[in-house]
């Protein structure tokens, strides 16, 4: 059986929202609370924060996400890494990939064809460069970190993304991120996360029910001593973030779960329908070919190379290949009274 993945995209335009905590941290999350399920994660950014949190001790490496990218199956680049997470190793190469991604919807047969089941979790770059934009069109769920105006305000840009291919935007929910709720407020928005929140909604953007608090204990995790970034779900458990990430992980499983087809699989469904039509429209063709050449009676069977041009009449009643050279010469004569005995 083809198994597709369940794609998770975290993007933001605005840095320093916490978009890279959000994804290594919820991988993490979700693996520990179903151990069965495969978690992937991967990353078009160059800071390599997936490779240190994952990267096991003496891994040989067998590709990267520029291999992949280039073409190689996913699958076949997939390292097992700490805490049972699979991670793609990020690269420093990504420059010259946007050439070959000038479709909205490459990244998407890529993951499609890749046979990696389970969930597949993406860190974008603070860009909306072509990779991003695969990244939000291949995603079921896309999770847009915001911890103020600025960053709520470059939002719209993926929304608009979104209206311009005329893609449902059921798939986008913001999450105020890095909240410091000992910032207070007069009136009816009392606090960061409400405020926000009011804000995106006046705007017509949908919000997690949850948030992330901002946490010097999760901060240190990143910038430490031993120069190494530990989780929260083994180094903050005692935080008020570690439930945050609990209770996301949660709702991205409940909607995991009542997900029967993942984008993924419409994509290729719908991919696998249109090469079956080409091919029947093939077949139909080659059915009704006629086995002489129309203007000099010859089988064509007989000369095959030189079976240069293809007719076909309006009503697709005859259809065949006609010799180059008779269509040259007919060409000729038709155009300037030239024959091959004038030109003799």
């Amino acid at each position: 059986m083809h198994a597709y993945p369940y794609i998770i995209t975290i993007s933001s335009e605005k840095g320093g929202v916490g978009k890279t905590t959000l994804a290594t941290n919820l991988a993490i999350y979700l693996k520990a609370m179903r151990e069965d399920l495969p978690v992937t994660i991967l990353s078009f950014d160059n800071h390599f924060t997936i490779d240190r949190m994952f990267e096991l001790k003496g891994q040989k490496q067998a590709g990267d996400v520029h291999d992949m990218l280039m073409g190689a199956k996913a699958s076949a680049v997939v390292h097992v890494g700490q805490y049972g997470v699979g991670y793609i190793p990020s690269s420093t190469e990504l420059g010259d990939i946007h050439e070959r991604f000038k479709g909205p919807m490459t990244l998407t047969r890529m993951l499609a064809e890749s046979g990696i089941s389970g969930i597949v979790i993406i860190d974008t770059r603070p860009d909306l460069n072509i990779l991003t934009q695969n990244a939000l069109y291949a995603a079921d769920r896309v999770l847009i970190p915001v911890k103020d105006m600025p960053s709520l305000d470059n939002c719209r840009n993926i929304f608009s993304l979104f209206e311009q291919r005329g893609i449902d935007k059921k798939s986008l929910a913001l999450i105020p991120c890095l909240i410091d709720e000992r910032i207070k407020f007069e009136g009816v928005f009392k606090d960061q996360k409400t405020l926000l929140r009011a804000f995106a909604a006046n705007r017509g953007y949908r919000c997690l029910d949850t948030f992330i608090s901002k946490s010097p204990k999760v901060e240190s995790l990143n910038t430490n001593p031993d120069g190494k970034i530990y989780p929260i779900l083994t180094h903050a458990r005692g935080t008020d973030v570690h439930g945050q990430f609990t209770e996301i992980s949660r709702d991205i499983l409940r909607s995991y779960d009542a997900t029967p087809e993942s984008r993924a699989c419409l994509y290729y469904t719908w991919l696998a329908e249109k090469e079956g039509k080409k091919k029947e429209s093939y077949l139909a063709r080659l059915e009704g070919l006629a086995d002489r050449c129309l203007i000099c009676g010859a089988l064509l069977a007989e000369q095959p190379e030189g079976r240069a041009f293809y007719y076909e009449t309006s009503d697709r009643t005859a259809r065949g290949f006609l010799h180059d050279t008779c269509f040259t010469d007919m060409l000729c004569a038709a155009l300037y009274g030239m024959t091959s005995d004038s030109l003799a």
